[in-house]
């Protein structure tokens, strides 16, 4: 459930890309210096997102300094200073990652290294942000149910990611009813996006999949074929409730590299996705990008 919000790269400007990979690159960071190094291994693109979006629209400007990383220890990369809203991030993406691990023993009966590699992480993130763990935990036990009762209902099955994401973000930020649509739809979309890219591999290893429950399709070339434009209209709705959401927040600095994942990188990536199944692209399916 993770990697799927990114900028349109050709539309980015120069600012917002370094900016993004140094926010990126202060996260990774940020999770070895709360959670350990071997926690680096789940870092996620989304969370990166959050954490830049996080920053914004709580006045708290992101220190970008040039610093040697594990990886790159032959030169200096630029990356953001860690702070108390990237070990946040960090603890959120560590903790998604050992609960995924969790999910994924329970489904496949496989993932059990993954769980071990991140259970100090998680352990020490949970003992720094024990709200996060609680608000993650609350999420996927409610996940687990969706799964467990076969919940046909996209809405129903999305909702635990979706509150999660809204709850866990706005524990930062002044209160501010565009930022919490905005929180929760992104996790929405995070949720779908992620089921709808898994929908062959769910049905293969016969796991739970809320488009399944939904269609019944045997496979996601008939998913889409037979009810596309079904399934495009619901991304839509999710997708034009980010737009309108970014419209409405407060923010405090420039909005640009926000503006370009919220309304351009998102409808690119659905696009994407649905386009692994068919040989041309969905129509209509970012609408809300026009």
């Amino acid at each position: 459930m993770f990697g799927y919000v990114r900028p349109d790269d050709p539309y980015i400007y120069k600012k917002d890309e370094v900016l993004y990979n140094g926010v990126y690159c202060g996260l990774c960071r940020s999770v070895g210096k709360l959670c350990g190094q071997t926690a680096r291994l789940g870092l996620a693109y989304d969370v990166a997102f959050l954490s830049v979006l996080l920053h914004n629209l709580a006045d708290a400007d992101v220190r970008l300094e040039k610093r040697h990383c594990v990886v790159h220890w032959f030169r200096k990369k630029t990356m953001a200073a860690v702070d108390n809203i990237s070990l946040a991030m960090a603890a959120l993406n560590v903790v998604m990652c050992y609960y995924k691990s969790c999910d994924d023993i329970a489904d496949e009966g496989r993932g059990g290294m993954r769980k071990l590699t991140f259970r100090k992480g998680y352990n020490r993130a949970r003992k720094k942000f024990p709200e996060i763990a609680a608000l993650a935990e609350r999420c996927y036990g409610a996940l687990a149910e969706c799964e467990e009762q076969k919940v046909a209902s996209s809405d129903v099955a999305a909702d635990p990611f979706a509150a999660m994401t809204r709850d866990v973000c706005m524990g930062f930020v002044p209160r501010d009813e565009a930022a919490e649509s905005a929180f929760y739809f992104l996790g929405k979309w995070i949720y779908l996006i992620d089921a709808l890219d898994d929908y062959d591999k769910d049905i293969k290893k016969e796991s739970y999949n809320v488009f399944f429950e939904e269609y019944g399709s045997k496979d996601g070339e008939s998913l889409i074929l037979e009810h596309g434009a079904e399934i495009a209209e619901e991304f839509n709705a999710v997708m034009y409730r980010l737009a309108e959401s970014a419209d409405g927040m407060k923010y405090r600095f420039n909005n640009d590299l926000i503006s370009n994942v919220l309304k351009r990188g998102i409808p690119k990536q659905t696009r994407k996705v649905f386009g692994k199944y068919i040989k041309q692209e969905v129509k209509d399916v970012n609408r809300s990008e026009q």
